[in-house]
This record gives C-alpha cells, structure tokens and sequence, in this order.
C-alpha cells in the first residue's frame, strides 16, 4: 500500500546543466544626462549611480546618510527643498539600497511640470552637493536615528512578516546576528560618518541623470531660474536615448 520509500544514496538525474556563477561586477551607465523623449506635461526626473552590496561596512552610516538627505519624507533636505519650500513636485525624495549579489543603487528623483525640470534638478544636485561639503545637524541626526530605531520593530509586526524576513535571510545566507545588532550600529552613526560615505560614495561625477519628457519644452525653462539642463550634465556628456519597444525592450 502507498508509493515505495526512496532509497538512501539515491541520485536523482537532471537534463538542466548547473547554474551560472552570479557575475562580481555589474555594467552601469556612464556619468551623463540621459533624455529620453515623450511627449507628456511633466517630466521625470532620476539621479543615480551605483552603490555598496548589504555587508560593506558603511551600509549603516549610508543609510542614516539617505534618510537624512531624502528618504524621510518631509523630514529629508530634497522634499523641504523640492516640494515644501518650492512646491515643484508632489514627491521628490531619495533611496538607497544596498544590493545581496550585485552591489545596489541610489536613486533621487522627481516629477514636475516640464518648464521646472531643469530648477528642480539643479536643488537636487545642490542637495546632494550640500551633504558632501556640509555636517548635518545634531538635531537632523537625532531625528532620523531615532525613526529608525523607534520604527524597526514595524517589520516583524507579524509572523508573516517575520517569516519572510528570515526566509530570504536564510537563502540569501545573511548573518544570523544581522538583526540582533542592527539598531546599535544605527545609533553608532556619527555627523563626521555621514559626511564621509556621502563624499566616498555620492560623486556627482559619476552621477547619472534620466529625464524623461517633452525635452524641448524642458529645455525652455521657468524663465525666472538660470538653471539649463545640458548645463547640469556630469561630465558634460548630454544623450538623447531612443524609447524602447515595449514587447521587446529593444531600442530602434
């Protein structure tokens, strides 16, 4: 009755060849200004560059970094500056994730109306300019180390949450002790951590900037700011990039 046992020792065959070893290096775009035509109201804007994979040893120092300069919502410099005191975007922010098995990327970004493109890209580079030459505040520090640490028990609200968590840990092999020591390396951060894994690691020379929109209205500007967007181009190098098909991704 029922199917017979497997036998210990057993060698299961497999037609499917061993997988192949995950590349140490990744192919990231060229510092530039990248523009992509469409023809839409409001232009959307991405600044990035590639960053550190999960077990750098700045990955803390680079996360308290982030949030102070965007990632905290109305808290974070780009949103004050982009939105609150300009009102140029509904959303303008900042994140950085560090990568598992390619080393990750930060992303600042953007959407507003055509004409303000070029104003609200240049706040956002000066942002980024401003934390690198600049300490931040003890009261910016306060704030966001606290926010992480007070809101870290959010991610195991429930046992599904928990469950997941430590799943992907135990696949991807994360250190057990990762969790258990996480809200002290946080409160480790110092305003002299900040400012130096922003200047390691935030270069606006090798910054990549994506703008996609109606390029030549963009390209008109407020009228009231100097700011021009081929003028902000890392390394001056200014590309217009055909859109992609969307069945095949492949440009014409």
């Amino acid at each position: 009755s029922g199917s017979p046992k497997p036998r210990s020792g057993w060698s299961w065959p497999s037609p499917k060849t061993a997988a192949l070893p995950i590349p140490a290096t990744i192919s990231a775009a060229a510092p530039g200004l990248y523009r992509v035509e469409k023809d839409v109201n409001q232009g959307r804007v991405s600044i990035g560059l590639p960053t550190v994979k999960r077990d750098h040893p700045d990955v803390a120092a680079l996360e308290v970094m982030n949030e102070i300069l965007g990632g905290s919502g109305f808290t974070s410099r780009i949103t004050k500056t982009v939105r609150s005191n300009e009102g140029l975007a509904y959303s303008a922010g900042s994140g950085l994730t560090p990568g598992i098995w390619y080393p990750g990327r930060f992303r600042a970004g953007f959407q507003s109306k055509s004409r303000s493109v070029p104003y609200a890209t240049s706040l956002v580079l000066e942002e980024i300019r401003r934390i690198r030459e600049g300490s931040v505040t003890p009261e910016e520090l306060d704030t966001i180390k606290n926010n992480i640490v007070q809101t870290f028990p959010s991610s195991f609200a429930s046992k599904a949450q928990s469950m997941a968590i430590f799943a992907s840990d135990e696949y991807t092999r994360r250190d057990p002790a990762w969790w258990a020591t996480y809200r002290d390396r946080i409160r480790a951060v110092t305003a002299v951590d900040v400012q130096r894994v922003a200047r390691e690691h935030l270069v606006p020379e090798k910054l990549a900037v994506l703008v996609v929109g109606d390029q030549a209205e963009i390209d008109k500007g407020d009228g009231v700011h100097d700011a021009v967007l081929a003028n902000l181009a890392p390394g001056g190098k200014d590309v217009t990039l055909a859109l992609r098909d969307p069945l095949t991704m492949r440009r014409p």
